[in-house]
């Protein structure tokens, strides 16, 4: 609900202004997946950015490539590792976790997504409630070629 700020026009001498109700607390939780090479990305609400919200979107994951094997880079958030997530992986046998070396986001490519998303999605945004931004996001990221993706996952 804090507006980001970017570009944008003014009035010359004039502050550019978004409007904001100073909701700070609030906070939309999206996780999401790519993959690139089969042209093929997601996004799913959770209800907070934990390891529940990390097994529910492997579940999407699974469910969403099911003819494929899975194998999934992540950071090493401390909810992408522990007992259930292991229990998870084991139990579904197309999924491998793979996690990328400390302090690589320009490795994840989810990271890439979720920077233009910010961006197209919510620079000089102003939104009634989370609803609105979720609609948004969700918007934004269906709107993309698979051209796009492969640009912002660095893929000629």
């Amino acid at each position: 609900m804090h507006p980001r700020l970017g570009m944008g026009w003014a009035r010359k001498g004039a502050p550019l202004r978004v409007p904001t109700m100073s909701r700070h607390h609030e906070r939309l939780n999206v996780s999401g997946w790519v993959a690139p090479l089969l042209n093929r990305h997601g996004v799913i609400r959770t209800e907070r950015g934990d390891t529940t919200g990390f097994l529910k979107i492997l579940a999407n994951l699974y469910r969403r490539l099911r003819d494929y094997k899975i194998w999934l880079y992540v950071d090493r958030a401390k909810w992408h590792k522990g007992e259930s997530v292991e229990e998870f992986v084991r139990t579904h046998h197309r999924l491998r976790l793979d996690y990328l070396p400390r302090y690589q986001p320009g490795l994840n490519m989810q990271e890439h997504i979720w920077h233009q998303v910010r961006y197209e999605a919510t620079t000089n945004r102003w939104f009634e409630d989370l609803e609105s931004i979720w609609t948004t996001v969700q918007k934004t990221t269906r709107s993309w070629s698979p051209r796009k993706i492969h640009r912002l996952c660095n893929i000629s």
